[in-house]
């Protein structure tokens, strides 16, 4: 522990070092004198009350500033545009308020005053719904809290559900839960027609959940250094060692965060970018997740939420610590969840914590900084299984994060508009352990070598424990600091920035611990073997690089032309990256604008696959069996195979997008199309090793001496397989996007929501595939085929109805969802191999005539049927929101999923599957002190 809190301390000095050095040369640049004009704002509640550090993003040039300590901001004049700057300001617990101000406005008036309404639902035009917002992106989808209020979200599982085309589900506490976006990538090839198994993942979903990169108030997360996992090549994949249990464990690796351990009691908004993405965030080839937590002043507020299953307490509170000392935000979060009362080893235990400290640093430089640190822990610890006393699992989540951010927004004499920066420090500890009562019948041996060759060994105990731990200690570091600076250039407006950032991931836990003595399988007479594995000192990844942008607004007759180009240079371990990304649109004063997106973007892979363990193949070869430990011996031979890829490279993508949006009043809509073609992605590959086995019999045996043995026979060639990870996987993702809404319908005041999303894949594993029948008599002993290709579509449909009472703080929304068809399709094998393995077992290829050959008919494939599997019928949903604000401190809250209990079902055979959930009813009360 020592030396990892050194190292820890070294690698925080190196990249303190660098964000202070980058941030002094940005601050000595700021000192060049330049004058410009600037407009002061002061954001007040409706009483008029300074709400201090309140947020202010400017969208035309995609900035966010922070009001100082007396809730004032200046703006620099060149931020307003003749046609009008869109200003959006938001506060914890205010409704967030857009407006658009022209610079002939500014320049008459150098002072304005915002002021923001209390958020409750006695606020007319309160929005459930998640809604297209082009802050970031053309694609982005803005979430805001009062939709998360709405849905009653426990964590970030439920509040993606609010996107487009993404199945409203009943909150499920126990299966880790991915995001993918844009696709129609199934989550289990053998059933692609069970959405609601978000557990079952293949390569496929992994790459693309594992694509999407979070952001937690400028903080990146990531689950790139979990090696919770056993043996990836042994295994063929990331797969748990929870042999006989089905219990909560760390089993994401390899796949994207797991959306359960994100509370949603904190948050106070949530971008999700589905298209391309600004250069600024990296690591990422399918969109990214930005997520803000609330910090303001505020009094006590409280939560409790209620399921059947589910209990949830959240308490949180904003201080003012005086003009000097700023903020303090306090947020603390409890999550129990029980996925069936009578079994004790499926329980779920979480309490989370958040403390920002939000305070001026230099007034003169507009110098604003948040400190912020995050602790988060499972509490059901040991699990027994009440039938079987001796067999336990255990399940072991913690999470520090410490991060520092700040902004520094100059408005004298400043050559640069703002510096903004971000250094963080996250230290997890994930600890999986399973132990199972073993009586020993079937004589399992103690294997524990390491090296090739022939070993002794005994047998294992006649009763034990067998128990294997997994233990690791995720650590990141990561550095941003970035540089703005707003130009103008003849009728044009140019926002340039330049960002440099480094990024450090390790694991620093025990590893894999596993006791040979104590076996779980049976020793060197079943093949691949167990082993420990050391993480220390070596699971480690390395991201650095710098990236420049241009975000320019360039005025037209009828409208406003708008652009955002960048290019990220970056190295992903020591592999050089170029990101270019653009985003454009052309926007007309009667509400109409056109858009269109390209860029390319590089995921580093996860260290389970860069840093597999070996894998070891043990074959017994000799057994002399007695009770007399002094004649007893045991032979078996091991044979090591290291299955690591050092050529596996990042996964990127290529994404192109085109759109068009109308907004006029009480109406809005869009339409979008996307094209997104994910290359590299990694999967296993199996591999063909031999190993040639001598067995041995006994010659002589004298009491209490050791046997004389000798070799039996020849040498007997065995066949065994590991598994590799390689860039194989490629996907083509295409589809269409329609979203709108109709808002205070007359007579009624109804507000409309709908979305309409088809998506469409097609995928396949690149390369070669080996044929699962071997014949060590034939010439070819296994056939080498074209890869299988796959396509799946779907039709899912939302329909969102809002009916507010504003005078009584009521509002109803239902929500009426569709799956009008879902299809797989698994192309057609060509039955011809393109190859074999030769009884050396090289590889043989074949030309297309010698393919074909009557000699190879052997290793044909004999079916070469397509498979097709179609939703048998079209099936909706209707879930039911209510909630009811008494007062300005109380708010009740109840919601229905599958409120009319529609369960369509179809019979497979002779078993019943059902296409809906059943029904869930949610309670909650919130209040504020």
């Amino acid at each position: 522990m020592n030396h990892l809190a050194l190292f820890v301390f070294n690698q925080m000095r190196a990249l303190l070092l660098f964000l202070l050095l980058s941030i002094c040369s940005c601050v000595a640049v700021v000192q060049a004198s330049t004058t410009e004009e600037s407009v002061s704002l002061t954001i007040t509640d409706s009483e008029g009350q300074t709400l201090p550090f309140a947020s202010v993003v400017v969208e035309s040039a995609g900035l966010t500033y922070t009001a100082d300590a007396q809730g004032q901001l200046r703006l620099k004049l060149s931020l307003f545009s003749n046609k009008g700057t869109r200003l959006t300001v938001s506060y914890l617990g205010k409704a967030t308020r857009s407006l658009t101000i022209a610079q002939d406005a500014v320049a008459r008036n150098k002072k304005i005053n915002i002021a923001l309404e209390d958020n409750n639902l006695y606020l007319k035009g309160v929005q459930v719904n998640a809604t297209r917002t082009p802050i970031h992106s053309n694609s982005s989808i803005l979430i805001q809290r009062n939709t998360i209020d709405n849905i009653q979200a426990y964590s970030m599982a439920d509040i993606v559900q609010t996107l487009p085309g993404k199945a409203i589900l009943n909150t499920d506490m126990h299966n880790a839960s991915f995001l993918t976006l844009r696709s129609a990538l199934q989550g289990d090839l053998q059933n692609p027609l069970d959405a609601y198994s978000r557990n079952k993942l293949n390569d496929y979903v992994r790459n693309a959940a594992f694509g999407i990169a979070y952001v937690v108030d400028g903080t990146p997360i990531s689950n790139n250094t979990n090696m919770q996992l056993d043996s990836y090549g042994k295994w063929g994949g990331v797969k748990m060692f929870d042999r006989r249990f089905n219990t909560d464990n760390n089993e994401n690796v390899g796949s994207g965060n797991d959306l359960r351990l994100i509370p949603a009691s904190s948050i106070e908004s949530v971008e999700v970018i589905s298209g391309v993405a600004p250069v600024k965030y990296g690591d990422l080839s399918s969109g990214a997740v930005i997520i803000n937590r609330q910090a303001g002043l505020t009094p006590f507020f409280g939560s409790v939420k209620v399921q059947y299953d589910i209990f949830n307490a959240s308490l949180g509170k904003g201080f003012s610590l005086g003009e000097r000392w700023g903020l303090l935000n306090l947020n603390v979060d409890y999550m129990h969840s029980t996925r069936d009362r009578r079994d004790r080893l499926k329980t779920n235990s979480n309490i989370a914590f958040n403390a920002t400290w939000t305070h001026t640093l230099s007034k003169a430089l507009g110098w604003e900084n948040t400190i912020s640190a995050d602790f988060s822990k499972n509490i059901d610890g040991l699990k027994s299984d009440p039938d079987a006393k001796l067999n336990r699992t255990r399940t072991d989540r913690q999470n520090f994060r410490l991060s520092f951010r700040g902004l520094l927004s100059p408005q004298e004499n400043a050559f640069i508009d703002a510096i903004d920066y971000n250094l963080s420090l996250s230290l997890s500890h994930q600890y999986d352990m399973h132990e199972e009562f073993i009586a020993n019948n079937r004589l399992n041996l103690i294997t524990d070598a390491y090296t090739n060759g022939l070993h002794e060994t005994d047998v294992a105990p006649p009763y034990y424990n067998a128990l294997l731990e997994i233990d690791g200690k995720p650590l990141a570091l990561s550095g941003n600091v970035e540089a703005r600076r707003t130009l103008k250039w003849g009728q044009s407006t140019h926002t340039l920035s330049l960002g440099i950032f480094a990024r450090h991931e390790s694991n620093h836990g025990k590893g894999k611990i596993f006791n040979a003595e104590t076996p779980f399988y049976d020793g060197g007479q079943g093949g691949r073997g167990d082993r420990s594995y050391k993480y220390h000192n070596r699971i480690k990844l390395n991201q650095s690089g710098f990236y420049l942008q241009d975000k320019f607004m360039l005025p037209t007759t009828h409208g406003t032309l708008s652009a955002t180009a960048g290019v990220r240079l970056e190295f992903q371990n020591q592999r050089f990256a170029a990101s270019p990304r653009l985003n454009t649109m052309w926007t007309f004063d009667n509400g109409l604008s056109f858009n269109a997106a390209y860029g390319i973007s590089y995921k580093i892979p996860a260290t389970a696959y860069l840093y597999p363990e070996n894998v070891y193949f043990d074959r017994l070869v000799y057994s002399n069996y007695s009770n007399n430990a002094k004649e007893r011996l045991f032979l078996y031979k091991t044979k090591v195979v290291d299955p690591t890829n050092p050529n596996l490279r990042s996964p990127y993508t290529h994404s192109f997008e085109l759109g068009t949006t109308y907004a006029k009043s009480n109406f809005n809509t869009s339409l979008t199309g996307y094209l997104k073609i994910d290359q590299r992605g990694i999967s296993s590959e199996a591999v063909l090793d031999t190993m040639w086995v001598q067995r041995y019999e006994t010659l002589s045996q004298q009491p209490n001496q050791r046997p004389v043995y000798a070799p039996k026979g020849a040498p007997e060639l065995i066949i065994d397989s590991y598994f590799t990870p390689r860039n194989q996987l490629y996907s083509r993702n295409a589809g269409l996007e329609w979203i709108g809404g109709l808002h205070n319908i007359r007579p009624i005041g109804l507000d409309i929501n709908f979305s309409v999303v088809y998506n469409y894949s097609f995928y396949y594993q690149k390369g070669e595939r080996m044929g699962t029948s071997i014949d060590l008599d034939k010439e070819a002993v296994a056939g080498i085929y074209k890869p299988t290709k796959n396509s799946s579509n779907e039709l899912i449909s939302t329909l969102s109805l809002t009916k507010q009472i504003a005078s009584l703080g009521l509002i109803f929304n239902l929500r009426l969802q569709n799956f009008w068809f879902r299809h797989f399709n698994r192309y057609g094998f060509d039955i011809y191999p393109i190859g074999y393995y030769n009884q050396s077992f090289q590889r043989v290829y074949l030309n297309e005539e010698q393919r074909k050959d009557i000699r190879w008919t052997y290793i044909r494939l004999k079916d070469n049927e397509p498979v097709e599997i179609s939703q048998p019928l079209i099936i909706p949903n209707c879930h039911l929101r209510v909630s009811k604000e008494i007062g300005k401190k109380l708010r009740l809250s109840c919601y229905i999923n599958n409120v009319f209990n529609y369960r369509p079902w179809i019979e497979r055979q002779n078993e019943r599957i059902y296409f809906n959930q059943p029904p869930t009813v949610s309670m909650d009360v919130s209040y504020k002190f």
